[in-house]
């Protein structure tokens, strides 16, 4: 009888892509280590879709977002992440259509859920304000109206948090304002009826 294939646990960076192309899932990458996506919920996907929406109908021709099916490279060949929404206004990075990564985000969103809310939060956090281009880093709760905004103020962050809905958010350096309202549209937070 023979043995089981023994399970892959390092991945070259080819190795990596050819994954996901076999496979058809998204895999974050990070030195090696592959880590597949999980689905979301009707909610995330709707937090998702109305942030996408919002950005579509305000950022200007220079920007573009790009919503969960499009990775940032925190570093070449060796750390991968697909962020819920990002917004990049680099021209590289918007120039090749075919090409699977941003390098130089300007805004990323992480809409978060139970699971992931402790690794978006510290790990991603701190990989994300070491990328030169970021102005922006928003965190979405989906449990609560909770919008947590880090903005890059030359050599320190700013952390700034909104928890009601007629609030609105404003992101000087891309031209651009979102209300809370419009992130939350059609999301009840209320709890079902037994």
């Amino acid at each position: 009888m023979g043995q089981a294939e023994p399970v892959k646990t390092h991945y070259s960076y080819e190795e990596y892509l050819a994954l996901e192309q076999q496979d058809g899932i998204r895999y974050e990458y990070y030195q090696g280590e592959v880590f597949a996506m999980a689905g979301g919920t009707k909610r995330h996907n709707r937090i998702s879709k109305n942030l996408v929406t919002a950005l579509d109908s305000s950022l200007g021709d220079d920007c573009e977002s790009f919503i969960g099916y499009v990775k940032v490279e925190i570093f070449s060949q060796g750390y991968y992440v697909y962020p819920d929404v990002v917004v990049t206004c680099d021209p590289q990075d918007l120039e090749d259509d075919q090409k699977a990564f941003i390098r130089n985000p300007s805004l990323i969103i992480e809409v978060l859920s139970k699971s992931t809310q402790n690794y978006g939060k510290e790990h991603k956090k701190d990989a994300y304000m070491r990328l030169p281009a970021l102005e922006y880093y928003v965190l979405v709760s989906q449990e609560q109206c909770l919008v947590k905004l880090y903005e890059r103020r030359q050599d320190f962050w700013a952390y700034t948090f909104y928890d009601d809905a007629n609030q609105s958010i404003t992101f000087p350096k891309l031209n651009l304002t979102l209300k809370v309202g419009d992130i939350y549209k059609r999301v009840n937070f209320e709890k079902p009826k037994a």
